[in-house]
């Protein structure tokens, strides 16, 4: 639970530093019960089950470990806008890098909405380079 004397920005830093140490768990107890996972452009994902079951369907924290950068972080009320370079690294080696923009909304210590934007092409194609190269 997170105290309500924390920061939107202060969480926000804190929710990126659980993923980026692969405390999975930790950082979806950020999220609200029924958080908004908007992943620009693909289709709303709501609750905090789904988002965990999305990022480890995808193999966050097992196939992928996560180096998300912050560059820039400003927040407007309880929205914490976020630009970022995500850094995900493939055990067997590579790693996609994706220029990324977020806004992350709070309310009661809790994240409510988790809204990214990314060049989705750009990250199949990395994708598809790194998969190609494991099974090669």
């Amino acid at each position: 639970m997170q105290h309500q004397d924390t920061t939107p920005v202060q969480i926000a830093e804190l929710f990126f530093s659980h993923w980026n140490h692969n405390r999975i768990d930790e950082a979806l107890l950020m999220l609200a019960d029924d958080v908004l996972y908007d992943n620009v452009p693909f289709p709303d994902i709501v609750g905090r089950d789904a988002v965990g079951a999305f990022h480890r369907g995808f193999g966050v924290g097992t196939e992928f470990l996560l180096d998300w950068k912050v560059t820039h972080i400003a927040a407007a009320g309880n929205v914490v806008l976020n630009e970022r370079i995500d850094i995900f690294r493939h055990r067997d080696g590579g790693a996609i890098t994706l220029p990324v923009m977020g806004t992350i909304t709070v309310k009661d210590g809790r994240i409510t909405v988790w809204r990214d934007y990314f060049d989705p092409a750009d990250f199949d194609r990395q994708l598809a380079r790194i998969r190609g190269a494991a099974t090669a």
